[in-house]
């Protein structure tokens, strides 16, 4: 099903997989790698639970762009958010695919534009894209192979407050550090909460 407007404020996810420029050398690696990535993704897109905010996602080159299109509590959305980005990393792991992953919180448009032979065309913007694919491609210190980073600008305060607590399944499961907060998907989730820092 084509993903429908969407115009707003929520979670986007830019993720790519690392190494792929080097993979291109390799005739089989690089195909073998885009194909773990678009399996996988639609595999995490299609297996989300049903009565939580749903996840949408698109998929160009070696890049997915992820956001969460309903659902008004912001906590539910990054855990939506979270578990899709969790599922997708996993499915790739399994096939020797790592990928790296930024989260931001903050305006976001996709919209549907009139296709022709030979064009297509899906206009992606909003603060919270920049932001995401901009700390992606950073030349800051990348992320271990087990997680991912949540910018933490801009992030409503609740949302802040969970993660830098360390409450709850993904707050147990995030470490803090000075510009983001690291998501760390593999790790098991401690409903009691961890406050080790």
């Amino acid at each position: 099903m084509a993903i429908q407007d969407f115009n707003g404020k929520t979670f986007v996810a830019f993720a790519d997989i690392a190494g792929f420029k080097s993979m291109m050398k390799d005739k089989q690696r690089g195909p073998e790698s885009l194909d773990a990535l678009y399996s996988s993704g639609y595999r995490a897109i299609k297996d989300q639970e049903l009565d939580t905010p749903h996840v949408e996602g698109l998929f160009v080159s070696d890049c997915g762009v992820l956001f969460v299109r309903d659902g008004c509590d912001e906590l539910a959305k990054l855990e939506s958010l979270l578990t899709v980005i969790e599922q997708l990393n996993k499915f790739c792991f399994e096939r020797a695919v790592l990928l790296t992953t930024s989260v931001a919180w903050g305006d976001f448009s996709y919209r549907q534009r009139i296709e022709i032979q030979g064009i297509e065309k899906a206009p992606v913007c909003g603060d919270a894209y920049v932001e995401a694919f901009r700390d992606n491609e950073s030349d800051e210190s990348k992320l271990y192979p087990t997680e991912c980073r949540v910018v933490k600008d801009h992030l409503p305060p609740k949302v802040a407050e969970m993660l830098g607590s360390r409450v709850g399944r993904i707050g147990s499961r995030s470490r803090e550090a000075e510009k983001h907060y690291y998501f760390e998907w593999m790790r098991p989730c401690n409903l009691a909460g961890d406050s080790s820092k």
